[in-house]
């Protein structure tokens, strides 16, 4: 699988076109695993080319946020009530956390909403941005930027999926890994569902409510 897109990897323009046209055809679908009241919120996957080759960001969460602790995850948030749509949160959490202004994320499209056990309704967004970029970190919210190789997240040998375990209940959680990073829970199941939709990548194992 990783061959396959090698070449795409490392070409900006062949590979944002491809992303968005692969986003255009795709109808958004919503995953839940209960029927609960939620919260809307929205997340960046955000794009670069970093050395010629193809990046995702990534940030790891601080200890003194109020949800997922200490956690790797895009950057973006719950949606407030000044936002007009789940676009507008992604990009002002995006801005919050990262200091990159909504005008240098070129959005391509989004992928499939998915519930939270903390009880959030998730729209992701796909966007690139120019690299290199001058961060304005959140120190509050974000204790460390990951960055990683958009071609390692498709190599399988970087994906592992485990049985969890959570108030009785069990549920198949996607974990990555990347130079010691450990990229699961929520996170890990958007970007399968990115790498799902964008490049034919098979590993959701939840069907759509």
């Amino acid at each position: 699988m990783q061959d396959k897109w090698k070449q795409l990897c490392t070409d900006a323009d062949a590979l944002y076109v491809h992303i968005k046209d692969r986003l255009g055809k795709h109808k958004p679908q919503t995953y839940k695993f209960e029927d609960a009241p939620a919260r809307p919120a929205a997340v960046i996957i955000p794009l670069f080319f970093k050395n010629g080759e193809a990046h995702l960001l990534f940030t790891q969460r601080t200890e003194k946020v109020n949800k997922h602790k200490g956690q790797v995850s895009f950057p973006g948030g719950a949606q407030d009530d000044t936002d007009s749509d789940s676009l507008q949160a992604a990009l002002r959490e995006t801005h919050e956390e990262m200091g990159i202004l909504p005008k240098d994320i070129t959005v391509l499209g989004r992928t499939d909403n998915f519930l939270t056990n903390t009880h959030f309704l998730v729209t992701p967004w796909v966007g690139h941005f120019p690299y290199p970029y001058e961060y304005v970190i959140s120190h509050d919210e974000i204790e460390k930027v990951i960055e990683v190789p958009l071609i390692h997240l498709l190599d399988d040998s970087s994906f592992e999926i485990r049985d969890w375990e959570r108030n009785g209940k069990w549920y198949k959680i996607h974990f990555y890994e990347y130079n010691g990073n450990v990229i699961w829970g929520v996170t890990g199941f958007l970007l399968s569902n990115f790498l799902n939709i964008a490049f034919d990548v098979p590993r959701m194992t939840a069907n759509p409510a």
